[in-house]
């Protein structure tokens, strides 16, 4: 049974390619999966199993069919929606909110520049230290240095601050005014900087899972716009990206050897197992998790934020852990986040609700032209099956300012499109 998710995922990933995609967002989703299916082999036959992370003793894998069937279709029902954008056919995005979509880009640089000044004067001491030791303070729930900074700040700054993890909304924005704009470089680079303002802030942490996230929506965001990038934009990307990528990946590296040095399967074997856990976490869950209460605090963040006071923090994931008797704060790829908490009938509902919402922005296959409410749309909900490789991203509140920014500009963009469209129609000729 443990070959089974990477053999679908690899057949589907050829189906698509050979479709007439080639690497387009699908492939490049559905191939993230066959990835890290991939990896759940290798964790079996490598009995990389206590590496740390994963749920099933070692002694006693229980993977039936049903729960890898249920974990192929789910996800693949999420991957489906973004099989109908032919990225090498667009043409055109089009701004029909210039002026929103302007104020939002400026918000978030200046939400950038405010996490850059909270960071600068602590980064460097925590990177020269033992990264280990400020992992597992920040799992502890110590709050880092700028955390505590934060606090110094007056009101005003300190609310403007929640919107620091909006600040992936700029990566999109960046290759939208890279591509079909006229956008002086020295904007550019403010946006391109504002999307980093939540890697960098991970730093406090030694945190990897942002930059994870960010150079997956990069390349996802490079997939979607790449036919329409310049020559001269792709040899900067070429020139500066690559030695950012080399110091990403040695930071990586670095957190990885703090944290997973020390265990007999070294870093390389908690690596695996850290990018390989997600169908063997899920197939625990299905086997083992109590559905007697109903925990949507993840799935509604800001609801149950100010309505019922619960947040997924530290104590309640811990609370959560006690009730079910295993740890739930493990990688069971986000359908395994969603079915934990809402049930496997739950999690059907939500799958399917996710599916629709996407067909309906999509809308139809080969578009050749997008609005830029539909590309920040496409975009948020890519982040939930590409990062979903590990859980369920926008489990936190204040991500629910980044969808609702979104979400406004979609409802706004749509609105301008069809009141344009109706205001051509009247002006036709009449004819003779």
């Amino acid at each position: 049974m443990i070959f089974i998710p990477f053999i679908f995922f690899l057949l589907l990933t050829i189906y698509w390619w050979k479709k007439g995609h080639g690497l387009d967002v699908c492939t490049y989703m559905s191939g993230l999966y066959a990835f890290t299916t991939f990896l759940s082999i290798v964790i079996v036959q490598f009995d990389l199993i206590d590496a740390g992370g994963i749920l099933f003793d070692k002694y006693d894998i229980e993977l039936n069919a049903l729960p890898t069937i249920i974990f192929c279709v789910t996800i693949a029902l999420g991957i489906v929606p973004f099989s109908m954008i032919y990225s090498k056919e667009i043409k055109n995005v089009s701004n029909g909110t210039p002026h929103l979509v302007m104020a939002i880009s400026i918000i978030l640089i200046g939400v950038a520049i405010l996490n850059f000044w909270l960071v600068a004067d602590s980064t460097a001491e925590i990177l020269g230290g033992d990264l280990e030791t400020v992992r597992r303070a920040h799992y502890e729930g110590i709050e880092t240095p700028a955390e505590a900074k934060v606090l110094t700040l007056p009101a005003i700054l300190g609310y403007f601050y929640y919107l620091k993890l909006s600040t992936l909304m700029a990566l999109p924005l960046f290759f939208y005014y890279s591509c079909f704009t006229n956008k002086r470089w020295w904007f550019l680079a403010l946006l391109f900087f504002a999307s980093l303002a939540t890697p960098i802030s991970a730093l406090q942490a030694a945190d990897r899972t942002e930059f994870i996230l960010y150079a997956l929506m990069f390349s996802f965001c490079l997939i979607l716009f790449w036919k329409n990038l310049s020559r001269k934009f792709k040899r900067k990307l070429l020139i500066f990206g690559t030695p950012m990528m080399l110091v990403v990946a040695a930071y990586i590296v670095a957190v990885s050897a703090a944290r997973f040095g020390d265990t007999d399967e070294g870093a390389q074997g908690g690596a695996i197992q850290y990018a390989g856990q997600n169908y063997l976490n899920f197939c625990f869950f299905w086997e083992n998790a109590k559905y007697d209460e109903i925990c949507s605090e993840r799935e509604f963040p800001l609801l149950n934020h100010f309505i019922n006071k619960v947040d997924s923090n530290k104590d309640r994931r811990a609370e959560r852990s006690g009730h079910q008797g295993f740890f739930i704060s493990v990688f069971a790829a986000y359908v395994g986040d969603v079915m934990l908490d809402l049930s496997p009938l739950g999690m059907t509902a939500w799958v399917l609700f996710f599916f629709i919402m996407n067909m309906l922005i999509v809308k139809r296959k080969h578009r050749e032209e997008f609005d830029i409410g539909e590309i920040l749309a496409i975009f948020t909900s890519a982040v939930v099956p590409v990062f979903g490789i590990f859980y369920y991203k926008y489990a936190f509140w204040h991500y629910t300012l980044m969808l609702i920014m979104v979400f406004a500009v979609y409802v706004l963009s749509g609105l301008n499109r069809k009141l344009a469209q109706s205001e051509d129609d009247g002006h036709e000729p009449e004819e003779p």
